[in-house]
């Protein structure tokens, strides 16, 4: 039977306050605390908590056959210790119990990777000391931003330590010899295993779990075992779930449907011999071999098309993210803590995703973002930036 890669991702952005042009030079009071302390109060209330206790049940009933890797963002855990110590308890809980790998990723849940190396290789370095200090955690996988991922960030992946790394399967490779449901090396190293996503299930639990107008709502545990099973007929490896851990929420009138569904999943697979295990886990001792997953051009786990389009694709974004990172050399050059802070936060990918237009273009709202529109997001973020240009080049 296939084993199931099991992964969750956190995080939360710091979200910008109300900043209109007028205030340009006059204050660096960019960021909502209040607003950002609320929401992660609020999802620590109604979403993490639970459903870490629901995971910690599990793995106390099931051991060895449960476990569970997870990716934090540093700007998420900078907010848990203001606004939400007890769920950083709680992750210590499960940490100490041994039911988690913990997943690298970047610091501030940035694009840098595309823009700036140097400063995408601080933030990895920056992460991977957090979850050592704060969990006594040695991260040997890695998972970008938006799980970004071309050949050309191998080298330096391998060179940070990383053995292996989650990757998206766009569905054009499905259209080849190649499966989700394997684990591939990386033509440019074999020191480093690419361990891809099945994004039709995860997106089963992430996407389409509370869709009624979906075609396998109510989904039970019983017939996603049942593909599960369908898949070790197929000779697959491994099964890599990879969702938000939001995706585990408490919607009005559904509060316990996913976190009931996950329960009884684990239940159905473990006595039908699946086995949950990690990537560490996965691959052992071993170096990968087998199978070379090539891509040259980058991806992301974005649903339909795998593209950047969602936070690089109009010419907002382009012309906020360049100015954004044209700033890195004066940034660093000031040695100015509350400076380096302020263009950190910035470069969280979320700032980019308000501004994408593809929502306003079929009719819908942009459930994730706090703006009206793609261009007061834009508007406001540059308003900020503009301001931080004029702090880095003071001297």
């Amino acid at each position: 039977m296939p084993a199931i890669c099991l992964y969750f991702q956190i995080h939360q952005p710091y979200r910008l306050n109300a900043y209109d042009f007028t205030r340009i030079g006059e204050d660096a009071d960019y960021f909502s605390d209040d607003f950002n302390h609320a929401i992660m109060r609020q999802m620590t209330t109604e979403v993490y908590l639970p459903a870490n206790r629901i995971l910690l049940e599990l793995m106390k009933k099931y051991g060895e056959e449960f476990r569970v890797c997870f990716s934090i963002s540093g700007l998420a855990w900078e907010q848990m210790r203001v606004a939400a110590p007890e769920l950083i308890d709680s992750f210590r809980t499960l940490n100490d119990w041994g039911g988690v790998e913990w997943v690298g990723e970047t610091y501030n849940h940035s694009l840098a990777s595309l823009y700036a190396r140097s400063e995408f290789e601080r933030q990895v370095m920056a992460h991977k000391q957090l979850m050592e200090q704060e969990l006594g955690a040695v991260c040997t996988t890695f998972r970008n931003t938006e799980m970004l991922y071309a050949n050309d960030l191998v080298s330096d992946l391998v060179r940070m330590g990383f053995r292996s790394v989650l990757v998206p399967f766009p569905e054009s490779l499905e259209s080849t010899s190649k499966s989700p449901n394997r684990i591939y090396r990386s033509p440019v190293s074999n020191r480093l295993a690419c361990i891809t996503q099945n994004s039709r299930l995860s997106a089963e639990l992430g996407r389409f779990f509370y869709e009624p107008s979906h075609r396998h709502y109510p989904l039970n545990a019983v017939k996603f075992v049942q593909w599960l099973d369908e898949l070790d007929a197929s000779g697959a490896e491994v099964v890599s779930i990879f969702l938000d851990y939001g995706a585990v929420s408490t919607r009005t009138g559904a509060r316990e449907q996913l976190p009931n569904f996950l329960k009884n999943m684990v239940r159905v697979a473990t006595a039908h011999g699946h086995l949950f295990r990690t990537p560490v886990q996965l691959l052992g001792g071993a170096t990968p071999v087998g199978e070379k997953y090539d891509v040259p051009a980058p991806i992301t786990w974005a649903y339909g098309d795998h593209s950047l389009d969602a936070f690089t694709g109009n010419d907002l974004q382009q012309e906020a993210i360049n100015r954004l990172y044209e700033l890195e050399d004066a940034v660093m050059g000031l040695g100015d803590g509350n400076i380096l802070r302020a263009w950190s936060r910035l470069q969280s990918s979320d700032h980019f995703y308000y501004m994408t237009q593809r929502f306003e273009e079929r009719g819908e709202v942009n459930l994730f973002s706090p703006y009206e529109s793609a261009l007061e997001a834009y508007n406001n973020f540059l308003n900020v930036l503009t301001d931080l240009e004029l702090r880095a080049h003071r001297r």
